[in-house]
């Protein structure tokens, strides 16, 4: 049996995770979660890779950063299980943001997934949010959606993602149809700021670190 305190102590850790968690979506809208169409064929293999964050909606784990990337790998558990890698680049330095996670898949085009803290810096994996994949041609475009019930409202961010950091026209325009056709407001995307890294050498020691960062060029 737990203690009053026991239980407090409990409620608050619990409260905190979940603050944490919500934090990644930042469009607070009134009613209940849409329910989109997701990929009933969604192929994990097919869906693998570096994919440039073109724009999204407002998320504070992503404020600050330019050029921001998302990989997504198989695990190799049958297409059950994949890794994620988001990494964003901080403007005018060399400093690499790098957070990442695992995706667990619950249905066709639906996963769950958690992340390493690396806001709080406590090292655990405690953000935990579900994400469902739209729609996808696999080349060129892919649109990402996850939604929070909050109440009488909802907390929900959306991804339009792209293979190429310069993507044609046609691409975005395939990825707010699949938006629009959901209802999903597509006005509150943002764009992504895409920057070069700066020209610097590969290996770079940064002394206020106390440590050697490799740092990937772009081509």
């Amino acid at each position: 049996m737990l203690s009053n305190f026991s239980k407090h102590h409990f409620s608050l850790l619990f409260a905190f995770v979940y603050l944490k968690t919500v934090l990644h979506a930042q469009v607070l809208q009134l009613g209940s979660c849409p329910s989109p169409s997701v990929m009933s064929n969604f192929d994990i293999d097919q869906f693998s890779g570096k994919w440039y964050n073109n724009r999204n909606y407002f998320s504070i784990a992503q404020t600050g950063l330019d050029c921001v990337t998302t990989t997504y790998t198989n695990d190799g558990n049958g297409g059950s299980v994949f890794n994620i890698k988001i990494e964003g680049l901080k403007p005018n330095s060399a400093k690499k943001i790098t957070a990442v996670g695992k995706g667990f898949v619950t249905s066709p085009g639906k996963a769950t997934v958690t992340f390493v803290d690396t806001i709080w810096n406590t090292g655990t994996e405690n953000y935990l949010y579900a994400l469902a994949i739209l729609d996808s041609d696999y080349t060129s475009y892919a649109v990402a959606w996850s939604c929070y019930p909050l109440g009488i409202g909802y907390l929900s961010l959306a991804w339009v993602l792209t293979r190429e950091q310069n993507p044609p026209d046609a691409a975005i325009d395939a990825a707010i149809a699949v938006l629009q056709t959901n209802q999903i407001d597509d006005k509150k995307l943002k764009i992504v700021k895409s920057a070069k890294l700066p020209m610097i050498p590969t290996f770079l020691q940064l002394e206020e670190f106390g440590y050697f960062l490799e740092v990937e060029q772009e081509p």
